[in-house]
C-alpha cells in the first residue's frame, strides 16, 4: 500500500484498481501524503468562501435532497435582490473575498436577475469573486451570468455510476449534466464538481470512477460530503456514508490533482466535531462559512444535523478563524483563484494562443531576454516562473504560480493611450482573477536590472 500511495504523491496518477485498493486500507499515510502535496501545491493559506443561500424552492427531486419538490415539510423561502446585496456587503465587510451564490434550482431567478445582482456584487471594494451553485441552465444562460462576472460555477455530478445517477434524480438526465459541465468549461468558468459518498448501491468501484471523473474533466475545485439521510426523502431510512470513507476520498483526490482547491465541507463536521479541521489536514484548503442570516441558516435543510445554524455569520467567520489558526495555517486574503484554473482552462477567446505564445518564446525583446535570465530555473529565491505564458484571453510576459504574479516589461508604444487603456483592461482581468501585476519599462531593465529583481523580491 505505501508504494501505491507514493507512486501517487510523485505522479499524481493511479489506475483505477489502485484507488479502490487505497479506499478499502485504513492507513493514516495516506492522509499525511495528501498534506504533504497539499502543502507542497497550495500552501498553508485556507481560502474563505462566504456561503449565500438565496432560496431552498428547487424543481428537482432528488432522492436524497431535503429540498427535493416533493418535500412538503419543507419551509421555503426565497430572499430578494436587496436582501442578497446586503448580505454580500456584509460578507466583504466581515472579509471574505469571494461570495457564494448557492439555491436549490429556482427559476424565479432568470439569468437576467442574477446577472444583475452579479453585476452589482462585483462593484463591491475589493471586488470579490463570485461563484453560482444555481444548478443546470442554458449554455446562453450560462454566458449571461459568466459576461456579468460571475468567476465560479459549483455543478456537482454526485455520480458517475449512470444507473445509480437515474434512480436518484427523477426527470433528470446524466447527459445533460455532463452538457452542463462542458458547457461551463467552454465558457472559462473556474469549474467546480464533485460527489456524494456512500449512497445507497454505490460502490467503492464507483467511488473510483468518480475520482477518475474529477481528473479527467479537469475540474479546478472538488467538493466531496457523505451522504446524510434526510427524514423527508425516499433515502431517510438508509445507512449513512461515514466520515472515514469520505475523508479517504478528499486525500486521493488531493493526491491525483495536487493544485485545485478542495473544501472541508460542513457536512464533515457533521458527522464529527473536528471534521473540517481533518478535513483541512487531509488535503482540504477551503472552507465556506454560512454567511446567511436568521432562520433562513435552518430552512436550508439539504441533509439534517446542519452545523452552526443558531449562529451569526460574524461568529461563524471568527470561530473557523481560530480553528485554522490553531493548526498552523494561515487566513488567504485574496479572492484564493484555484491555481489550477489559470493554465488549464483559457477562455474560449484565448483557446487559440498557446502557439502564439511559443512563437513569442522565440522572439522576447532583449529587455524580456535580459530579466528571462535571471528568472530562468529558480534563480530568484527558488521562485518557478514561465515565460509568455497564455492566461485565458492574454499572453503574459512572465508567470509565477507559486506567488500569483505577473511580470511585464513594457516598451514606449504602452504609454499610448490606446495601449494604457489596453494595459489597464488587461490589469483588471488578472487582478480578477487572484493575480499581482508588476510592470516594468525597457529603461528600467537597461538601467537597472538589479532594482527590478528587488521589486518581484518584496511582492
Amino acid at each position: 500500500m505505501q508504494g501505491i500511495i507514493k507512486k501517487a504523491e510523485n505522479t499524481h496518477n493511479l489506475k483505477k484498481e489502485e484507488i479502490v485498493k487505497l479506499l478499502k486500507t485504513d492507513t493514516e499515510e495516506l492522509f499525511r501524503a495528501a498534506d504533504r502535496v497539499r502543502k507542497e501545491f497550495v500552501g498553508d493559506e485556507v481560502h474563505l468562501r462566504a456561503l449565500l443561500e438565496f432560496s431552498n424552492i428547487c424543481k428537482c427531486d432528488c432522492k436524497y435532497c431535503g429540498l427535493r419538490c416533493s418535500n412538503k415539510n419543507a419551509e421555503r423561502y426565497r430572499l430578494s435582490k436587496e436582501q442578497i446585496l446586503d448580505l454580500a456587503k456584509k460578507a466583504v465587510n466581515y472579509g471574505y473575498r469571494t461570495i457564494v451564490m448557492q439555491s436549490g434550482e429556482d427559476k424565479y431567478y432568470t439569468a437576467e436577475i442574477l446577472a444583475e445582482i452579479i453585476k452589482e456584487i462585483k462593484s463591491l471594494k475589493p471586488t470579490p469573486a463570485v461563484t453560482l451553485s444555481i444548478g443546470e441552465r442554458s449554455f446562453d444562460e450560462y454566458k449571461m451570468l459568466k459576461d456579468a462576472g460571475a468567476d465560479r460555477f459549483l455543478l456537482r455530478i454526485e455520480t458517475t455510476d449512470k444507473n445509480l445517477y437515474k434512480k436518484l434524480h427523477p426527470n433528470m438526465n446524466f447527459k445533460n449534466r455532463i452538457r452542463c459541465l462542458k458547457d461551463l468549461k467552454t465558457l472559462g468558468y473556474e469549474l467546480g464538481t464533485g460527489s456524494l459518498v456512500g449512497l445507497p448501491n454505490q460502490t467503492i468501484e464507483s467511488i473510483a470512477d468518480d475520482i477518475l471523473f474529477f481528473k479527467k474533466i479537469g475540474a479546478d475545485m472538488i467538493g466531496v460530503g457523505p451522504f446524510i439521510p434526510h427524514k423527508d426523502t425516499p433515502l431517510g431510512k438508509e445507512d449513512g456514508g461515514t466520515f472515514e470513507l469520505a475523508r479517504k476520498v478528499i486525500a486521493i483526490v488531493r493526491l491525483l490533482m495536487p493544485d485545485i482547491n478542495i473544501p472541508a465541507t460542513t457536512a464533515m463536521e457533521t458527522l464529527n466535531p473536528a471534521g473540517r479541521i481533518i478535513a483541512l489536514q487531509s488535503g482540504a484548503n477551503v472552507v465556506m462559512p454560512n454567511a446567511t442570516e436568521g432562520d433562513y441558516r435552518k430552512k436550508y435543510e439539504i441533509y439534517p444535523g446542519k452545523i452552526c445554524i443558531n449562529d451569526s455569520p460574524a461568529e461563524c467567520r471568527k470561530c473557523i478563524e481560530n480553528k485554522i489558526k490553531a493548526i498552523g495555517r494561515t487566513i488567504s486574503e485574496g479572492q484564493g483563484n484555484s491555481k489550477h484554473y489559470p493554465l488549464t482552462l483559457p477562455s474560449p477567446a484565448g483557446r487559440g494562443k498557446t502557439k502564439q505564445a511559443k512563437n513569442l518564446r522565440k522572439n522576447l525583446t532583449p529587455q524580456e531576454r535580459t530579466l528571462w535570465n535571471k528568472l530562468r530555473n529558480r534563480q530568484i529565491n527558488n521562485l518557478k516562473f514561465k515565460r509568455q505564458a497564455p492566461i485565458g484571453d492574454y499572453i503574459v510576459d512572465f508567470l509565477c504560480l507559486e506567488k500569483m504574479l505577473v511580470v511585464e516589461v513594457d516598451g514606449g508604444q504602452h504609454n499610448q493611450t490606446k495601449n494604457i487603456q489596453y494595459d489597464q483592461k488587461r490589469t483588471e482581468y488578472l487582478n480578477n482573477r487572484g493575480f499581482k501585476v508588476l510592470r516594468f519599462w525597457n529603461n528600467d531593465i537597461d538601467n537597472n536590472i538589479e532594482g527590478v529583481i528587488e521589486k518581484i523580491l518584496t511582492v
